[in-house]
């Protein structure tokens, strides 16, 4: 299976889960975060942490926090990448309220 066939079942299984998933749709959201930095798909990965932190904020789990924790690391030192710095910003606006 290529890498593109494994990200669409990925991103096709995060579809049906859905929103109403609650917690587990932003822990979801939060992985497919940081395999996007990891693999180096700086833009796919900020977009993708916006989206983790939209699905944190219908939530008050501990551990969607924590692992939003995890994740703002690799936002750090990216930024002259606006859509990074933006996606930072929301992380550190959420853990801070």
């Amino acid at each position: 299976m290529s890498s593109y066939s494994r990200q669409a079942c990925s991103i096709s299984a995060l579809e049906r889960r859905g929103a109403e998933a609650g917690r587990s749709h932003a822990l979801d959201r939060i992985g497919l975060a940081e395999c996007q930095f990891l693999a180096g798909d700086i833009r796919a990965a900020a977009a993708e942490t916006t989206l983790a932190v939209d699905a944190a904020r219908g939530t008050q789990s501990g551990r969607v926090r924590a692992q939003l924790g995890q994740l703002y690391p690799y936002t750090v030192g990216h930024g002259a990448s606006r859509p990074v710095r933006e996606a930072r910003d929301s992380i550190r606006d959420l853990l801070s309220s």
